[in-house]
């Protein structure tokens, strides 16, 4: 299930930021407002072939990083919740964005983003063990359907004929 677009992607981050981490050959071609053009399907007519040609193959290492972003996400709260999550948490929009541009820095990855990484895999990580709530929608106030029912164990029975021997 996809948690974010990339066009959101490149609307939270610097759009010249994330075309320097998929494009990185040199002369550059393809710049931040190329990658917008492409990620928002908008007329490339101002664009070579070449610089067309070389966006498209970004934009798959966008959508690449988006789609492992989202598999990160749907393996910690798959078993809180039932997939496809409905609504989509506004929070979830956010940690995919964390997720994939951390993976698009794959081999230079600041301290910043390192961090935000380990947050958004702390956060994912509560989620799954039930200490953190997704959160209902703004618009809406539905919450995503839960993957579970309350569930009790026990040690088994305390009081029991077979155990009184002979008492009850």
């Amino acid at each position: 299930m996809q948690y974010a677009t990339a066009t959101v992607l490149l609307t939270r981050y610097d759009a010249q930021e994330i075309a320097q981490r998929v494009a990185r050959e040199i002369p550059r071609l393809v710049t931040g407002e190329l990658l917008a053009a492409v990620a928002a399907a908008a007329d490339l007519s101002d664009y070579t072939n070449e610089e067309a040609a070389q966006a498209a193959v970004a934009m798959i290492k966008v959508d690449t990083a988006l789609k492992d972003a989202a598999d990160t996400i749907d393996s910690y709260i798959s078993s809180r919740y039932i997939l496809p999550l409905s609504p989509v948490p506004p929070v979830l929009e956010r940690v995919a964005c964390e997720l994939a541009r951390y993976f698009l820095y794959d081999d230079q990855v600041t301290d910043v983003i390192k961090q935000r990484y380990d947050d958004c895999i702390k956060l994912l990580s509560n989620v799954q063990a039930g200490k953190v709530k997704l959160g209902a929608d703004g618009e809406t106030g539905d919450e995503p359907a839960s993957g579970g029912a309350p569930e009790v164990v026990s040690a088994g029975r305390v009081w029991a004929r077979g155990n009184s021997t002979g008492f009850l």
